[in-house]
């Protein structure tokens, strides 16, 4: 490809709105570029999971008219008329009173989507307007020059385990660009660089770890349609940050998930285990009765809110959705975020290449933008939200009420450094282990291909088997690391690219890397 005026890596719902918003803005002023998104998954979604209950009204902006289109995705879009919170202690369920359950946790009207279906109708639309996508291309480093983003480098093909080229072997392109938007989400390998190179916010990114199934239902279940429960308490221990799901997803489908800050202390937390003791709970078990696990998968979700937003713009660059964390909270929400920010990039680079300049001066608009269309002053309402439940849940829920009034930013650490060697929860074994859990991600990695998990320093995983008894081998949801005498054995072929191996390696000692495009999970409706 020869230089373009706008490449946007990651074809999530950011950066298919971005896409979508500036052809739009060039069609209505009558004028010719470039857009192109490069998406690391064999197909649009593949790589898209979230729980799914999503604010539409976003849409009513994006693509006017769209609810009336006669599309499987919108027609069999489930809205939700019955929202319930309950407390989980072990043995009960106890229903929270809609009046002490705060305004931004009521989801009545929302609706509950797939990420992944949403992705590839939003694909659709782009490609209507006349946008180029181009799926199955990994993006390895951001391209810099003098201080300015120049474009991306794409992954080498056809390397062997050593990283010596085989016969089929392709050089990864360098692709340049006027203005490069990364959409490459939680812990996006390109939105890392561009926040090492430019700067983060005043806290730390913090994140929680998403567990998911997608779960058919007998006919007659007793979960009933277009509802959404969310849960508080048990299996998370008061100290563990987070909740659980379960929300209609039509055709006697139910997506059930349980979210983990994953700032826990437990050295031996296993987070998909804790899924399947959620799924153990009398409540839960009553409605999930007969069914049958038929996807799975995990994700980071950036939660660090508004001390944590990094720079957002540079020359060439902006940042979008869940690569800048944008996700609130608050209101458990970032998927409207996502579209919206993106939307708010499109409209900042029309003006910018209208203007001949993408400078970070020509791309300001950007953040103008997100102050108009309330994505900064609801995160800025939230700023501390998160932090406030940085020791335990009976602390945190008081002051989260008032945390909005809080005169002064609450400070949080990185992630991995809340493990404790000493902590731990002897959980037993139940349920779907991790292989099934893996296999139903449909993973897919070539096993004769350079490993994109490097282990830094072999010794430091020895030392921290003696300190913490390897966290990475209970906390990986995909089976990927394995201690074997005093060797780590990692499979990269089982991973999620859930990311969560970065962020709470208690030694830091882990490296995620892009793999060759086109492999990784391949969720169909997550």
């Amino acid at each position: 490809m020869n230089a373009i005026d706008c490449l946007i890596i990651g074809g999530g719902p950011a950066g298919l709105a971005t896409a979508i918003r500036l052809k739009q803005r060039l069609t209505q002023a009558g004028r010719e570029a470039a857009v192109v998104v490069v998406e690391k998954a064999a197909r649009l979604g593949y790589h898209a999971l979230s729980g799914g209950v999503f604010e539409t009204a976003c849409l009513d902006e994006l693509v006017p008219g769209w609810a009336q289109l006669d599309d499987p995705f919108v027609t069999e879009m489930v809205r939700i008329e019955q929202d319930d919170l309950y407390f989980l202690t072990e043995k009960h369920a106890h229903l929270v009173p809609r009046s002490l359950v705060p305004a931004a946790m009521h989801h009545t009207g929302d609706a509950a989507i797939s990420l992944s279906r949403l992705a590839a109708w939003l694909g659709k639309l782009a490609e209507r307007e006349g946008v180029e996508i181009y799926t199955g291309f990994a993006a390895e480093r951001l391209l810099l020059d003098g201080g300015a983003v120049r474009g991306v480098k794409l992954v080498d093909l056809g390397r062997g385990r050593d990283g010596t080229p085989k016969k089929n072997f392709l050089a990864g392109e360098e692709i340049e660009a006027r203005v490069t938007v990364l959409a490459d989400g939680a812990r996006g390998v390109l939105s890392r660089q561009f926040v090492e190179a430019f700067g983060g916010g005043e806290n730390p990114q913090i994140y929680s770890l998403g567990i998911k199934q997608l779960i058919k239902l007998p006919a007659g279940h007793a979960f009933g349609g277009k509802r959404v429960i969310h849960t508080l308490g048990y299996p998370n221990r008061p100290d563990v940050f987070g909740g659980g799901f379960l929300y209609s997803m039509g055709h006697d489908h139910v997506a059930l998930g349980l979210i983990l800050g994953l700032d826990w202390k437990y050295a031996d937390l296993n987070g998909q285990l804790e899924l399947e003791i959620f799924k153990g709970h009398p409540f839960m078990a009553d409605l999930l009765k007969g069914g049958q696990v038929v996807a799975a998968g995990a994700k980071t979700i950036p939660e660090g809110g508004y001390y944590a937003l990094p720079t957002l713009t540079a020359d060439g660059g902006v940042l979008v959705g869940d690569a800048a964390g944008f996700v609130n909270m608050e209101k458990i929400k970032g998927l409207h975020y996502a579209i919206r920010s993106g939307m708010c990039a499109g409209d900042a680079i029309a003006d910018a290449l209208a203007q001949g300049n993408a400078s970070k001066v020509a791309l300001a608009g950007y953040r103008a933008r997100l102050e108009e269309r309330g994505i900064l002053s609801d995160m800025k309402h939230a700023r501390n939200y998160r932090q406030s439940f940085k020791h335990g849940t009976m602390a945190g829920a008081p002051l989260s009420l008032l945390q909005s009034w809080l005169p002064f930013r609450l400070a949080m650490e990185q992630d991995h450094l809340a493990t404790r060697a000493d902590a731990r929860l002897n959980r037993v074994k139940t349920g779907m282990d991790k292989p099934q859990f893996t296999s139903l991600s449909g993973a897919m990695h070539r096993e004769d291909e350079p490993p994109h998990l490097r282990i830094l320093d072999p010794a430091a995983c020895v030392e921290c088997a003696n300190v913490y008894g390897s966290p990475c081998v209970h906390f990986c949801p995909g089976e990927v690391y394995r201690m074997k005498g005093t060797e780590m054995i990692v499979s990269h072929t089982n991973c999620l690219h859930d990311g969560s191996c970065q962020v709470k390696c208690p030694m830091q000692n882990i490296l995620w890397t892009v793999p060759e495009g086109g492999e990784g999970p391949r969720f169909r409706a997550m």
